[in-house]
């Protein structure tokens, strides 16, 4: 009997030790396959604004089936890429302005059912206000200096004297000559009656003579 429970108990033992280690591993597989932690934040360091992004226990398939994600501020691709187990990562940017962060992961094996989704692939958004108070310069004003007017006096020089003498007019002056009025006649004492008599004594002559002609022109 002692001998035939011997092969039996080692068989027992190396049994029991199988199962053990097969537990141990399907234990530590479902704990890693449910991990997938991620620890991301975003916060003003001084001046500087620092996002932090940890993604840790992620599966990593041998046939190559990898996790995604992506990294944006304000729109703008920060890191975009594959990663395995984990992806770790920090990031400084100006705290002038503010941010938004926005992270986009994709994990393989997270089931595609919407009702079975474990939540490892997800989309997670920052938003830091400016670190640094922005004081806008005061704006300058333009003074624009009076314009000065020049005023341009032209002083024409007198024409110097020329050595020829002008030209002389071959044109005889016209003489206007004025007639006085004429005075009345002066009053001298002597009638008229005179005058009258010796043209009435010629008139008849005249008419005298006038007369023989024509008689003599008829004869």
């Amino acid at each position: 009997m002692a001998v035939n429970s011997t092969p039996r108990r080692r068989f027992g033992v190396a049994l029991g030790v199988v199962l053990a280690t097969v537990s141990t591993g399907l234990i530590g597989f479902a704990g890693t396959a449910g991990a997938h932690t991620n620890k991301s934040s975003a916060e003003c360091v001084g001046d500087t604004t620092t996002l932090t992004v940890d993604l840790t226990a992620y599966n990593n398939k041998k046939d190559k089936k990898p996790n995604k994600v992506k990294i944006t501020d304000n729109g703008e691709v920060l890191h975009e890429g594959k990663f395995g187990v984990e992806y770790q990562e920090e990031f400084k940017v100006p705290g002038n302005v503010k941010h938004t962060f926005t992270i986009d992961v994709v994990a393989w094996d997270d089931p595609v059912e919407e009702d079975n989704k474990k939540n490892w692939s997800f989309t997670e958004e920052h938003v830091v206000e400016a670190c640094v108070e922005v004081t806008e310069p005061p704006t300058e004003t333009e003074t624009t200096p009076p314009t000065e007017t020049t005023t341009t006096t032209t002083t024409e020089a007198p024409a110097p004297p020329s050595s020829e003498a002008p030209p002389v007019s071959t044109t005889a002056p016209v003489t206007t000559t004025t007639e006085a009025p004429e005075e009345a006649l002066a009053a001298t004492g002597a009638s008229v009656a005179l005058p009258l008599g010796i043209g009435g004594v010629l008139l008849a002559g005249g008419v005298a003579a006038l007369f023989v002609v024509r008689r003599r022109g008829k004869a």
